[in-house]
């Protein structure tokens, strides 16, 4: 037996202090009933409710027109409303936000309402506060959209800068692997962007400067702060070389770990052209200075002193005015000859190149009247003449015998001295060639790679057979504005021969 069960509450009691807003009103909305709760909520008695307000006279204004508009037609046509959500107002004019469920009953002939009224302050505030984060994340979506787009903005002026400067991004990963953006491969010669890999562009590189970066790359990885900064070259696939600079830092995490590398790749094989080219100007502004101040000094001073001898009033004997005059003339000869292997070299090296004029000529007429004027130039040598073939040719007449003047010079300088110099002139097909052989000491192996750049001498020789150094270089500036070349072989054996050859016509 679980003994007698407990009173309970009557029906009235249970209506008046149930835990939620009770009221029964008209089908025009006039309060028939109220419980207490609903009176205590309100701050309002019975008294002043049943029979003298209507519900709707208790809402705010939104609340009026919605019971209006939604809430009496919604009831004729359903007879029932669920979940609305109201706002009611205290005697003291305090808004309670509330939740509203209405029935319609139909008893004896007459329409009521049955309405529920909960308070809904907390629901009221978890609304709000969802609302407040909904806005919170609509205003981080925009942002993080905002960001975006400036990402993408930045991405976009990075692309043209580093396109702008023929840049291109790579890096080493926390793996120790090397990443390449795909337009480094515009660096091995490719036409379009494509991936590459570490193998791909350490293949391009030459095998010493291959071990000498991986060096200076392992101590950027190694040393929080240490900079990057190397330069190589690689070779493409479409035969050219480039010059590449490379540069970059490595990240650590605060635990001091290697987390990533982020370098740049700059194509500066112009740059690298342009810095050679003014080199090669600042080592020719050298030269010239060298030349003036020693070579073209020496001529200019035997000339000055002698014609001061001449031109005073001391008694000179016949014989010694015939060697001062002698001198004289030679220097003269001998500066002339430096300032025009000067203005030859000048338009070779930093011009457009030395102009040549050519015009059908007969060659072996030509190098015929030349070793003539040589042979009398170098009375002590004898100059042969060989002919070799035969057909038309055109060449600069005055650069040809340039030519010839050089190579017989160097080689009655530089050759034997009872040595016979032979000159021959060919024509075979379409092929031209002058060539001048000489015996004596062969060229040093030394002196072979760079024979033919200026300022190189043979070695020491009479002063006044000396010139300043150009003779080969300009004998090889004339053989390549013909459309030819210069070669040269030497030795103790077969002597010394130079051969300058160039198309026929």
């Amino acid at each position: 037996m679980h003994g007698e069960p407990p009173t309970l509450p009557s029906a009235a009691q249970l209506f008046d202090e149930v835990p939620c807003g009770l009221l029964v009103t008209s089908g025009t909305g006039v309060i028939l009933m109220a419980n207490r709760t609903f009176c205590d909520w309100v701050g309002m008695p019975a008294a002043e409710l049943v029979g003298q307000r209507k519900f709707a006279e208790l809402l705010t204004m939104g609340g009026r027109i919605f019971h209006q508009t939604h809430w009496m037609p919604m009831l004729q046509m359903q007879g029932s409303l669920s979940e609305v959500k109201l706002d009611i107002r205290h005697r003291d004019g305090r808004v309670i936000p509330v939740m509203v469920n209405t029935i319609r009953r139909h008893h004896e002939g007459a329409v009521f309402d049955e309405v529920s009224v909960t308070v809904a302050d907390e629901r009221n505030k978890y609304e709000r506060e969802l609302l407040l984060a909904r806005k919170r994340a609509d205003e981080l979506v925009a942002k993080e959209r905002d960001a975006q787009a400036a990402l993408r903005i930045a991405q976009a002026r990075l692309a043209q800068a580093l396109a702008g400067g023929a840049m291109f991004v790579w890096g080493v990963d926390a793996a120790g692997r090397r990443t390449y953006g795909d337009e480094v491969a515009c660096l091995l010669g490719h036409d379009s962007p494509r991936p590459i890999d570490e193998a791909a562009v350490l293949a391009a590189m030459a095998p010493q400067e291959r071990a000498a970066e991986r060096a200076m790359l392992a101590q950027a990885l190694a040393n929080p702060g240490a900079p990057f900064a190397w330069k190589y070259t690689l070779q493409g696939i479409d035969g050219k070389r480039r010059v590449v600079a490379a540069s970059g830092q490595a990240f650590f995490d605060g635990d001091g770990s290697f987390s990533q590398f982020v370098g740049i790749l700059q194509d500066i094989t112009a740059l690298e052209s342009v810095r050679a080219a003014a080199e090669d100007r600042a080592l020719f502004a050298e030269q010239m200075v060298g030349i003036v101040s020693h070579d073209l000094r020496n001529p200019m001073s035997a000339i000055l002193i002698g014609s001061k001898l001449l031109a005073g009033d001391i008694p000179i004997p016949e014989d010694r005015k015939a060697r001062l005059l002698g001198n004289v003339v030679n220097s003269a000869e001998r500066a002339q000859r430096l300032i025009s292997e000067l203005l030859d070299f000048t338009a070779a090296r930093i011009g457009k190149g030395l102009a040549v004029s050519r015009q059908p000529l007969s060659l072996h007429e030509l190098v015929a009247q030349v070793v003539d004027e040589l042979s009398l130039a170098f009375p002590g040598r004898e100059i042969v003449h060989r002919r070799l073939g035969d057909g038309a040719c055109s060449a600069a007449p005055d650069r040809l015998a340039q030519v010839l003047g050089n190579l017989v010079g160097n080689a009655h300088a530089y050759g034997a001295p009872d040595s016979r110099v032979t000159v021959t002139s060919a024509l075979q097909g379409d092929r031209a060639s002058v060539s001048v052989h000489n015996f004596g000491t062969p060229i040093p192996a030394s002196l072979r790679e760079t024979l033919f750049e200026p300022m190189v001498r043979g070695g020491d020789v009479d002063n006044s057979v000396r010139s300043v150094g150009l003779g080969l270089f300009i004998v090889k500036a004339i053989a390549q504005a013909h459309g030819g070349a210069v070669q040269m072989q030497s030795s103790a054996e077969d002597g010394t021969e130079f051969v300058v050859a160039f198309p026929a016509l």
